[in-house]
C-alpha cells in the first residue's frame, strides 16, 4: 500500500511541477483553456500527493503503540 502511495506522490509532484512550469514559463495561461489546464494539474497533483504523509503518520503511530506496551 505504501509503495502505491509513493508512486502516486511522485506523479503528483510531477503534475505540480508541470503546472508551475506552464504557469511561470509560458503564455499558455492567457487563454481560458490554459488556465483550466494549469489549475487542474496543480490541484489534482496536490490532491494525489496528500495521502502519503497521512499514511506514514498512521504507520509511525502504529509502530509507536506496539513498542510502548510493557513487556511481562
Amino acid at each position: 500500500m505504501i509503495k502505491l502511495l509513493k508512486v502516486l506522490h511522485f506523479i503528483g509532484i510531477l503534475m505540480l511541477l508541470a503546472g508551475g512550469y506552464l504557469y511561470l514559463q509560458t503564455d499558455f495561461t492567457q487563454q481560458v483553456s490554459g488556465m483550466l489546464m494549469v489549475a487542474s494539474l496543480i490541484g489534482i497533483g496536490t490532491l494525489i500527493m496528500s495521502p502519503l504523509p497521512v499514511a506514514l503518520v498512521f504507520e509511525w503511530a502504529r509502530k509507536q503503540s506496539t513498542s510502548d506496551k510493557p513487556e511481562e
